[in-house]
């Protein structure tokens, strides 16, 4: 498990080193501001179409070639960007850096979930160190930017390649082989749609993960404009970054010591929308710490969600459910973004995202209603059909 983590941290590292400048170096290959949003539309495009299959994919294939496969897929958008130039050169990178996106996803984690998730506790930890390692390698990785930038510009690329290399070849060698998961030898794996006809729950779960895109694609894309608003000048951005980080890390540990009851959710959700209130309410200070905390209980709710639905999902499809989580998940942030477009037009950036985070929440309250109330209603019609021994 360490030689996971390990990859990990070195693909993390050289897939964020050149995302802190993007802009300036998609502005010396030749794109401008509207052109550059071409190449984020062709990635979520490219990444929604093919994140299912490439689940599918993995539940029928070995996780482990398809992870090492995955971390060279991107090397080679990488390669497209720093040799590229021009509009075509780089929409064909992100499309490339997409399929290699979807591919790394439901991989090695799903498969360490299968192997741990009948130990609450050895799966919470898992889940709690693989997401601090990401952050903690995000963090390392932005804070190298800030230097090597100003001294090699946009062959920082070369230096993510020569990550993706390593860590590709780490991988090969270090990671522990992954067969496809059966329960036994003569049970036929289970389907996808029967398994989600069995169990309601995971429909209701991917439904839920998609809606916290009205939450959290507002925030990625707004907090440094409602900084901006509220008098921050865009020195305070890096260090505010990192601070996002630290409140992740810290919404992990809580996530794993708290005593997950089916009441944490709403009341989390309240909290988001108390959050967003207070936003719309507030201006200046007060606004800016709302936002620093909002990504806290938006991050235990979203927790919450993925790991109750790796904690169901039948282990043969567990990168298939993944994936379509992930797909959902895509889809939700595609379209909030194109309403966050829209919603610009209209409201301030603050008031947007207030907005959003409160409209996340009842809806989200609102089909965790609808779901137990289903789910209890289900329950009593088995038990109304149930043969009374008493008589």
């Amino acid at each position: 498990m360490s030689a996971y983590f390990g990859v990990s941290a070195g693909f993390t590292i050289g897939r964020v080193l050149p995302q802190a400048v993007l802009t300036p170096i998609l502005l010396e290959k030749g794109l401008q501001f509207d052109t550059i949003i071409w190449t984020q539309l062709i990635y979520m495009v490219v990444l929604t179409v093919t994140q299912f299959p490439a689940g599918l994919l993995a539940d029928r294939y070995s996780r482990k070639r398809l992870y090492v496969l995955s971390i060279l897929v991107v090397g080679v958008a990488y390669s497209i960007v720093w040799c590229g130039d021009g509009l075509a050169a780089m929409c064909s990178a992100w499309a490339i850096y997409a399929v290699g996106m979807a591919l790394n996803g439901s991989t090695m984690d799903i498969h360490f979930a299968t192997l741990l998730r009948e130990d609450d506790q050895a799966f919470r930890r898992f889940f709690v160190v693989d997401r601090n390692v990401v952050l903690c390698a995000t963090i390392a990785s932005a804070s190298a930017t800030t230097v090597l930038y100003p001294l090699v510009a946009s062959d920082v690329y070369v230096l993510s390649v020569a990550l993706f290399v390593g860590s590709a070849v780490w991988g090969a060698f270090c990671l522990p082989e992954t067969a496809v998961v059966r329960r036994s030898r003569m049970e036929p794996p289970p389907r996808l749609l029967a398994s989600l006809r069995e169990d309601r729950y995971i429909v209701s779960a991917v439904l839920l993960v998609a809606l916290t895109q009205l939450a959290f694609t507002p925030f990625f894309q707004m907090w440094q404009m409602v900084f901006l608003d509220s008098g921050l000048t865009a020195a305070w951005f890096g260090l505010i970054f990192v601070l996002f980080q630290c409140v992740n890390i810290a919404a992990n540990a809580a996530w794993r010591r708290l005593s997950h009851r089916t009441w944490m959710s709403p009341a989390l959700l309240c909290l988001i929308a108390l959050i967003g209130c207070g936003i719309v309410a507030f201006d200046s200070l007060i606004r800016v710490l709302l936002v620093v905390i909002l990504p806290f209980p938006l991050f235990l709710y979203s927790n919450s969600l993925v790991f109750s639905l790796q904690t169901r999902a039948p282990a043969a499809l567990l990168s298939s459910m993944n994936a379509l989580m992930g797909t959902g998940n895509t889809i939700g942030a595609f379209l909030m973004l194109g309403l966050s477009l829209l919603g610009l037009q209209v409201f301030t950036p603050g008031m947007l995202l207030g907005i959003s985070l409160i409209v996340c929440a009842v809806a989200s309250v609102a089909l965790l209603t609808g779901s137990m109330v289903a789910r209890n209603l289900r329950r009593r019609a088995l038990r109304s059909t149930e043969p009374d021994h008493t008589r």
